[in-house]
């Protein structure tokens, strides 16, 4: 190699070495997950992780502080410094959570600054072996005047919120039998201790594929890859039924604009990459398009809060 050549190729050495300088000493990124390792909310969160550091030029960590429907990482995040560095991931949960949570310490829409929605989780309608239904429209007729347990991952869980608006719908005499975590409710559609669940859907892919319950609907808008075979609600016919779940993100109040919106394009950029969206698929989660910047968002939150408390109220759905 030639001067010229050693002099290149020390240049390009001294840019890279400044370059992980500066990135490993820009300020770290935290994401705070109300969900525990391993769920989809988790997942969701870091198959964006290295895109994020890329468009944010320093690291990302995922923290995990999983306890009463996502309250816990959103109160941690409200108390932190509005300076884009501690980021909360909410879903439908935390919507909920704002009726029926009357012991938390903030509000979502007053206490929290939107960034955006990038993603919507399913829940996916599984039966027990002794059901015999097939269909949806079958298991309705099958569970007609006879009281029937259905479980959930715990009060205020999408699956909750799911059992309690088809409950609604229907007019079944269903008791909502609530488990701590998905994993104990799928089992106890298995074991045939309840008649079925709106189980999140990878949390009951395994159990599906295993032959071990029976999938009859799923809640997405659009049906979901992995389980191409069973129909939407309202494919079944359960008519125009809005129980979708989402993953959105929100910083502490006083966050600047500026900061939200240098977020905002951070996250659509990382949930709109091609293998990104391929994953969340094989997840059984689909990337939001478009996605909802933060004035969208304020929105949507301030809809889906006024949603969910009018369901929580009409079902006396209560903090336990």
């Amino acid at each position: 190699m030639d001067m010229f050549g050693r002099v290149r190729v020390a240049s390009a050495a001294a840019l890279l070495a400044g370059a992980l300088t500066a990135f490993a000493q820009a300020p770290v990124t935290r994401i705070v997950v109300g969900g525990p390792a391993g769920g989809n909310t988790d997942i969701a969160a870091r198959l964006v992780a290295d895109k994020l550091a890329q468009s944010l030029g320093g690291p990302v960590v995922i923290e995990n502080k999983p306890g009463a429907g996502g309250v816990v990482a959103a109160e941690f995040v409200k108390n932190a410094k509005p300076d884009g560095t501690t980021i909360a991931l909410v879903t439908a949960s935390n919507a909920a959570n704002e009726t029926i949570m009357k012991s938390k310490s903030y509000s979502l829409v007053a206490d929290l600054e939107p960034v955006g929605l990038y993603a919507w989780l399913a829940n996916v309608l599984i039966v027990a072996p002794s059901v015999k239904a097939g269909s949806l429209q079958e298991l309705i007729a099958e569970l007609k005047g006879k009281p029937t347990n259905y479980a959930s991952g715990g009060i205020g869980s999408p699956g909750h919120l799911s059992g309690e608006t088809f409950r609604l719908r229907t007019g079944l005499p269903l008791t909502h039998v609530p488990y701590k975590g998905a994993p104990p409710a799928v089992l106890s559609v298995v074991t045939g201790e309840t008649a079925f669940m709106f189980a999140t859907a990878s949390a009951a892919l395994p159990q599906i594929k295993g032959g071990k319950v029976r999938a009859l609907a799923v809640t997405s808008s659009a049906r979901l890859s992995e389980l191409a075979d069973v129909p939407t609600l309202a494919e079944a016919g359960l008519g125009t039924i809005d129980v979708r779940d989402w993953v959105g993100f929100v910083v502490p109040k006083g966050t600047p604009k500026e900061t939200r919106d240098r977020l905002h394009r951070a996250f659509a950029e990382a949930f709109g990459d091609p293998g990104v969206r391929e994953r969340l698929q094989r997840s059984t989660m689909l990337a939001a398009t478009p996605s909802l910047d933060p004035e969208a968002f304020r929105s949507f939150l301030a809809e889906d809060v006024a949603k969910w408390a009018r369901t929580v109220r009409e079902a006396g759905i209560t903090q336990e």
